[in-house]
């Protein structure tokens, strides 16, 4: 799909600036920039029920620091972005919590039910987390036996 932008007037708050526009086949991009650096773009596509289904672009965002504190609130973006995952309106449960840093090492800790493998979403996670945060080298699991995927784990 091609993206064609049109020119908009950018509205400014304070150091905070936001700016949505529509585009062609009912889509809305909305673009926010604080300080000048762009923090988060947005594609909201409105369906025929004219419902809305957000997809946030991480892409954008400018790399943290490793500090555990870092890491929970890249945790947290990841489950508005990796929605599909966390997804409660289906019963999924599942949560993901940082367990322990030993210095670029990050190790996480499931619990609950996951709509893909557990395997998979420590994957997924991991890409996520090592996109935002450059400084980690690796992403695991706090215990191997947090991947299993049968109903008695949960």
């Amino acid at each position: 799909m091609a993206l064609k932008l049109h020119h908009c007037h950018l509205q400014r708050l304070s150091k905070f600036t936001s700016a949505s526009i529509l585009l062609p086949n009912f889509q809305t991009l909305s673009v926010s920039k604080l300080n000048g650096a762009i923090t988060r773009v947005k594609s909201q596509r409105i369906s025929s029920r004219l419902s809305k289904r957000r997809h946030i672009l991480s892409a954008s965002l400018s790399s943290l620091d490793l500090t555990e504190e870092n890491i929970n609130q890249v945790l947290e973006d990841a489950k508005a972005e990796l929605a599909q995952l966390f997804d409660t309106s289906v019963g999924i449960t599942g949560k993901a919590e940082l367990a322990e840093v030993d210095g670029p090492y990050v190790k996480l800790r499931l619990s609950g039910k996951f709509w893909h493998k557990r395997s998979t979403v420590v994957a997924r996670l991991g890409n996520y987390l090592k996109q935002r945060i450059p400084e980690i080298l690796e992403v695991d699991i706090e215990d191997e036996k947090q991947l299993d995927d049968s109903p008695a784990n949960f």
